[in-house]
This record gives C-alpha cells, sequence and structure tokens, in this order.
C-alpha cells in the first residue's frame, strides 16, 4: 500500500513510480487542518481529478472502511501514542529490532524526523508526525472508535442556555458558594464528553460551553468585586460626610450640619411661611467640670444633654457647635411661637443630668435670633444667636434674644479695632463731663470724665460698643492714657480761668492689671499740679485683686485720689470696701433711683452712707434726676450728687461750665417730677401736672419752707430759667397758687399765704 498526496487545488497528485503502484494499493495521506491550524478530523476518501475517482485515506483503507465513503470523522486522541510499537529504520536496516513487535501487525512506514517536516499540530500535541496521525485514525477506526460531533449549533445553544442560567443575577454575591457552583459546573462539563464517548462513539466540544461558563464565573467575581468596591466607596463617602457632619468627640451632629438644616428650614419658610430661629446652649464653666469629672465624662453629659434637649416637645435636632456649646433650630406658625417654643426648651432641658447615679446641676444660658425679612442667611443667624449667648455670659443673665441695638455687630468690632488707633492719632477722640454738685447747695465741685468718638465716617459712637472692643484688644491702655492727660489739659485750662475743680477719670479692670502702665500714669501725675480722681468699679478689682490693690495703694501713695464706681450694682463686697484704700464711693444709679419712693431703698442708703463715712470716704450718689431724690439723699447725709438734675445734658464740654457758674455759685435747674413735704417728710408724685392744663409743665419748681423767708429771691431765681407763670402745688397735685403770666404778674404776699396755708395741713 503505497501513499498518494493530492495537492490542494485538487487538480494534481504526487503519487508512486508507476512501476511500483502497479503491484500496491494507493491510498491518500492528506490530512485536513481546522482554521486553528490543528488536525481534529481525519477523512476517509477523496474524490480526485476531473473523473471524480475515489482514493480511500490511508486509515480507512488499513481498516477496511466501504469504499467510496468520503466522510470525515473525529480521530479519537484519548487513544495514547505511546502504546503504538515504534522501529526506528536504522533498527531496521541492521536486523536489529524484535520481530515479534511486527508480526502479525498493521506496519505503518513514515518519516518522523523533523527535519522532514511531516508535522502536525493536534489537540494532544504541539508536534506529531503525519504517520502518528494516520496511525490514531486507523485505531480510531478499527476500535469504533471514529468519533461523531455534535452540531455545532446544538452546542452554542447548550452554551446560551448555560450563560442564561450561570449568569450571576444582581445583589450580593457569596463568593465561596458561588466559585464552589461554577466548579461543579466546570467539572461536569469537563466529564461529559469522557462519558459520552465510553457510552458511544461520539465527540462533545464542550468548549463554547466552557466558555460561556468562564464567561458567567468571571462576570460574577467582577460583579461581586464591583459591587464590593461600590460598597466601600459607599461606605468611605458616608464615613466621610459622617466626619464632615459630625463632632469627633460627642458623635453629636457638628455645626455644618445645623447650617445645612438651617438653609433648608430658611428656604421652607420662604415659600410656605412660618418663622425659623436658632438657639445657642452654653455650658457654664465647662472646663472646670470637664477637669473634675474628666475627658470622657464630658462628653457623656454634653450628649446627655443633647438627648434631653431632643426629648423635649417637637422632638428639636441637638447639634455640637463648640465645646460647651449645643445649637439647636426652633420652628413656628410666626415668631412668637418659635420664641414660645425655644422658652420650652429651657424649662425641658433645666433638669439635673444623671452621671453614673450622680445628679450634676448644669449651670446653662442661652443665645437665640430668629429669622425675619432682613435675615435669610443661615450662617448670619447662627452668628446672631452665637452672640446673643456671648452676651448673656457677659451680662450674667439665663437667656438674651438677639437685639441689634444691644448686642454688637462683629464686623463694626473688628473695624473698630482697626479705627480707634487710627482716630486717636487724628484728633477724633473728646472728653466730654458730667458734672458733680454738692447736695446741700448745689455747688459744682467736680465732673466725671465721658470719652467721646466721632468717627469721620459712622458719626458719632457709642462707648458701650467701642470700650468693650478696647478692654479687648488691649486698646484701652492708650485710651486711658489720653483721656487721662487730655483730664489733666482741661483741670489746667478752668483752674485758669478761676475754676478749681476735681476731675475723675475710669479706670478699667484691664488697665488697671497693668503694671507698666500704672507706673507711667502715677509718673504722669506725680510731676503735674492735677486733681485727677480715679474711678474703679468693684469687677475691675476682682478680675485681679491682688494686682489691683497693689496698684491702688501705689496711686494712693503718689496723691491719686481713688473712687469706688457703681457701688450697688452688682455683688458689692464689704471685704473689698474694708481693703481699698478709697476716698470716695459712688452709689449707683440702681440704689439711688428708688430713694424718694421706698423707705426700704432709703434704710439701704442710710447704712451704706454711714459705712462709707465711718471709713473716711466721701459718698456721690448717680443718677439723682429730681429735686426730691436729692432732698431725700441730702437728708440722709450724701455729699455729691450727679444726674439729669445738675443738667440736662448727658454731658457737657469743658467750655460750658464757664456758664454753668455765675459769680462763683453753682446753678442747677432740674426738671421736677416729685414735690418734698417738709412737715410730714413723704414724697408724693407730681405727674398729674398735665391734668391742670400747665402750658410749661417742665418749667415746675418745688418750693418748700425755705421760699417762705425769701419769695422774692426764689422766684427771681426761678424766672432765670423759665419766663413762665408760678405755680404752688400740694402733694395730690392741687394747685394752691398760679400767677398770671410773667414777673409781673406774681403776686409774692398771694403766694406766701397761699404756701403758708398749703403748709399748715
Amino acid at each position: 500500500m503505497l501513499p498518494v498526496f493530492l495537492q490542494t487545488d485538487g487538480a494534481g497528485e504526487n503519487s508512486p513510480l508507476a512501476s511500483l503502484s502497479q503491484n500496491a494499493l494507493l491510498a491518500s495521506v492528506n490530512v485536513e487542518i481546522d482554521s486553528d491550524g490543528r488536525v481534529r478530523r481525519y477523512r476517509r476518501g477523496f474524490l480526485r481529478g476531473l473523473d471524480q475517482s475515489f482514493l480511500p485515506s490511508l486509515g480507512a483503507l488499513l481498516a477496511d472502511q466501504a469504499y467510496g465513503d468520503t466522510s470525515s470523522f473525529l480521530i479519537d486522541y484519548g487513544i495514547s501514542v505511546d502504546r503504538i510499537p515504534q522501529i526506528s529504520f536504522a533498527d531496521v536496516y541492521n536486523n536489529s529490532y524484535d520481530p515479534a513487535l511486527v508480526r502479525g501487525k498493521v506496519v505503518l512506514i513514515g518519516a518522523t524526523a523533523t527535519e522532514l517536516r511531516d508535522e502536525f499540530v493536534t489537540p494532544v500535541s504541539p508536534s506529531m508526525s503525519g504517520v502518528l496521525v494516520h496511525a490514531l485514525a486507523y485505531e480510531s477506526l478499527i476500535q469504533g472508535r471514529a468519533l461523531v460531533g455534535i452540531n455545532e449549533s446544538i452546542v452554542v445553544l447548550f452554551a446560551l442556555v448555560s450563560l442564561a442560567l450561570m449568569w450571576p443575577r444582581a445583589g450580593e454575591l457569596h463568593l465561596p458558594r458561588f466559585a464552589a457552583k461554577h466548579a461543579v459546573f466546570a467539572g461536569l462539563l469537563v466529564a461529559t464528553p469522557f462519558a459520552l464517548q465510553a457510552l458511544a462513539p461520539v465527540s462533545l466540544d464542550v468548549g463554547a460551553v466552557l466558555l460561556a461558563e468562564a464567561a458567567c464565573f468571571i462576570a460574577g467575581i467582577g460583579q461581586e468585586l464591583g459591587r464590593r468596591a461600590r460598597e466601600i466607596t459607599r461606605q468611605r463617602e458616608e464615613h466621610l460626610a459622617y466626619v464632615a457632619y459630625h463632632d469627633a468627640e460627642t458623635e453629636l451632629p457638628n455645626r455644618r450640619a445645623l447650617l445645612e438644616q438651617l438653609w433648608a428650614d430658611l428656604a421652607e419658610t420662604s415659600r410656605h411661611g412660618g418663622a425659623v430661629g436658632v438657639v445657642a446652649i452654653g455650658i457654664d464653666r465647662f472646663s472646670t467640670l470637664r477637669g473634675a469629672i474628666g475627658y470622657g465624662n464630658a462628653n457623656r453629659i454634653v450628649r446627655t444633654l443633647a438627648a434631653a434637649i431632643e426629648a423635649a416637645p417637637n422632638a428639636p435636632r441637638a447639634y455640637h457647635l463648640s465645646t460647651s456649646i449645643l445649637g439647636v433650630i426652633v420652628r413656628g406658625d410666626g415668631e412668637p411661637a418659635a420664641r414660645s417654643a425655644s422658652h420650652q426648651l429651657l424649662e425641658v432641658i433645666d433638669a439635673p443630668m444623671d452621671l453614673d447615679g450622680a445628679s450634676i446641676d448644669l449651670a446653662l444660658r442661652t443665645g437665640s435670633a430668629f429669622a425675619n425679612a432682613d435675615i435669610g442667611n443661615a450662617e448670619t443667624l447662627l452668628g446672631q444667636a452665637t452672640l446673643a449667648l456671648d452676651k448673656a455670659r457677659d451680662a450674667n443673665v439665663r437667656n438674651v434674644s438677639y437685639d441689634p441695638n444691644s448686642v454688637p455687630d462683629p464686623k463694626v468690632q473688628l473695624a473698630l479695632m482697626s479705627d480707634m488707633k487710627a482716630g486717636l492719632g487724628r484728633g477724633e477722640f473728646t472728653l466730654l463731663y458730667q458734672p458733680k454738685a454738692a447736695a446741700r447747695d448745689g455747688r459744682i465741685v467736680g465732673a466725671e470724665a465721658l470719652m467721646r468718638w466721632r468717627h469721620p465716617t459712622q458719626g458719632m459712637i457709642s462707648p458701650s460698643l467701642f470700650i468693650p472692643v478696647a478692654e479687648k484688644t488691649g486698646a484701652i491702655d492708650a485710651l486711658t492714657r489720653w483721656a487721662y492727660r487730655r483730664a489733666m489739659e482741661d483741670q489746667a485750662y478752668l483752674r485758669e480761668q478761676g475754676h478749681d475743680l476735681a476731675l475723675a477719670v475710669n479706670l478699667s479692670g484691664h488697665t488697671l492689671s497693668d503694671r507698666d502702665f500704672c507706673a507711667e500714669l502715677i509718673s504722669t501725675a506725680e510731676g503735674g499740679a492735677a486733681r485727677i480722681c480715679l474711678e474703679i468699679t468693684e469687677t475691675a478689682i476682682i478680675a485681679d485683686s491682688a494686682a489691683a490693690l497693689a496698684a491702688i495703694a501705689a496711686f494712693k501713695q503718689a496723691g491719686i485720689r481713688i473712687s469706688i464706681d457703681d457701688y450697688g450694682a452688682g455683688l458689692s463686697s464689704l471685704a473689698y470696701l474694708k481693703q481699698i484704700p478709697a476716698d470716695e464711693l459712688k452709689l449707683d444709679k440702681s440704689l439711688v433711683e428708688g430713694a424718694a419712693s421706698s423707705e426700704r431703698d432709703r434704710l439701704i442708703l442710710k447704712s451704706t452712707i454711714d459705712l462709707a463715712h465711718g471709713l473716711g470716704m466721701l459718698v456721690v450718689a448717680e443718677g439723682v434726676e429730681d429735686e426730691a431724690t436729692r432732698a431725700v439723699l441730702c437728708g440722709l447725709g450724701c455729699d455729691t450728687i450727679q444726674g439729669y438734675l445738675i443738667t440736662h445734658n448727658e454731658s457737657i464740654s469743658i467750655a460750658d461750665y464757664l456758664t454753668i457758674e455765675k459769680d462763683g455759685e453753682a446753678v442747677y435747674r432740674p426738671t421736677v417730677h416729685y414735690a418734698y413735704h417738709p412737715c410730714d417728710d413723704t414724697i408724693l408724685s407730681l405727674h398729674e401736672f398735665q391734668g391742670h392744663n400747665l402750658r410749661h409743665p417742665e418749667s415746675v419748681r418745688v418750693m418748700n419752707d425755705e421760699i417762705v423767708d425769701g419769695m422774692d429771691d426764689a422766684v427771681e431765681r426761678a424766672y432765670q430759667g423759665w419766663p413762665d407763670r408760678i405755680y404752688i402745688v400740694d402733694l395730690k397735685g392741687n394747685v394752691w397758687y398760679r400767677s398770671a403770666p410773667g414777673p409781673a404778674g406774681f403776686k409774692p404776699a398771694e403766694a406766701e399765704q397761699s404756701l403758708r396755708n398749703l403748709l399748715k395741713g
């Protein structure tokens, strides 16, 4: 049997010599190669030439296959090539082989040398000689293992079904279970062709199905990894958002969270109406509390307070604004309802806090601000609430609602800090004076220097705005230094005009504790002949009592007079009154204003005045606005008065003192609201004057028994200020005498008689 190789074009062939082929069977040794370069199939025969004559393939002819069959089959590469005996040509030539190897066998003679390039790529070997391919084809036929392939469409359909069944579903995948399922399925796919071939000569190509299964597995892994990556990203973003909107220590929503919610609430109220406000809740002495119970417990207290807030009606959310401040957004149908909600909140959180069974009372203060037509900015509203809380702490009150007139604007304060120093250099500051008069005879004995600032663009700036800023920034030292020197210059000017008045300058706690400044002040005082009194409040002394008392002692030694200012306004301490070597005690207006109407107030005033005198101090009463109060204070022993009774102006310039005094005698012309009855020492209101149709009720002057002795002089002094009628009125507002207009209309005899009748009761 000799080989024939058909050319690929089918038009020619390579055949044995005719002398050889005449006595031999001819068989095709052509091998079909698939598109991927591998040999899988083997054809039983070929049609050759133009006459299409049949030529069996070598393996088919050896296996005695039917003549004329050109069908192909799949070579069973499961047959081991190693089990086919191979004898080299050299062994045959040298007769060095075992004849038993070929006895009764089909012998194929072919080239196996690589150099002859009769090599093929098969599914089981990257290089297999052609003779072995024909041998495996022959073995497949004679062993009944010539495999028949399943239609590719069926395989593709099976692959699509597998793809649909095994494709991962949406949601979380349990990777071990998912991998196990696919491993089992892949194992079944791999085992199925072998099991099928064991039952029948069928070749099942499961590559497409395995590819589909691998695609499902890879898709599932990718889907799960993607889901996990997205979940990690989501958790990370949630964590970052949580960190951005929550306080790290208390885990409460922070200032940013409040602002975001507040913006939303403001937008909602602008569309649908209603009112929204912010309440800032501050814990006083929080650093002390934290030092006593520790950081962890302090944070627990803050969280407990937040829980109490959120348990209040309408369940407001608590926000952590700073270490000791919580914030709450309150809402209502209108501003009154929102304010009511804030007050209800205060009642709820006022209860003691429980910490491991221990009851802790928190000192809480609140500042609140409510949105209106001018405020639609969340930052502004929150800033106003915190400013109101600062105001509550400064004023030592429980609650303050933001009022632009009482709570300073930080922007204005910042601008004031910049302008203050420049203003001193530009001469924008000036001193005005509030006169002090002797309580008994009205003689002007001194004045208190009050600083005023006329800003070039903002006009007159209230001291209540720039003085606190100056104290906080340290600029108060420069202001005080300037005020003291200007007071010395003004006093020298008055002395040149023949008026020797003691002038007083206020000294803040910040300045009092500054040793360098105090030394400079003493040096300035010792270098001149000025009589300057320093007015110092008890709060200034309490801030740093040791330094303050040392400075006061140095002032006294330098000959500077000391006045204790605002006595009775706050926590007046007898201990400090004993320690301070003061020359003067100034009674606060709050202690004086009730003297004319309250026996209790008069007792307090009497004891205070006697105590001051006993300690060698003069007593000055502030806020004296009427003659009745002056009379009471005079009777109680007060030395000096200060207030509207002396001048209606809050303060006057230094030149005005030249018109206050005439011929060396002080004159003050008060507005009278009360009358003093010398007979029974009682004081009654005369507000009913307007009920008598008085043309100038502000010109009414109290007349007591001194007028009886000098009626003409009294009338003359009265008409110097008020060229109008003269009235004599009793304690109940009854008019006993009314003159005709002008000085000529006054009848002294009639007035005297009316007055005597009144005094007799």
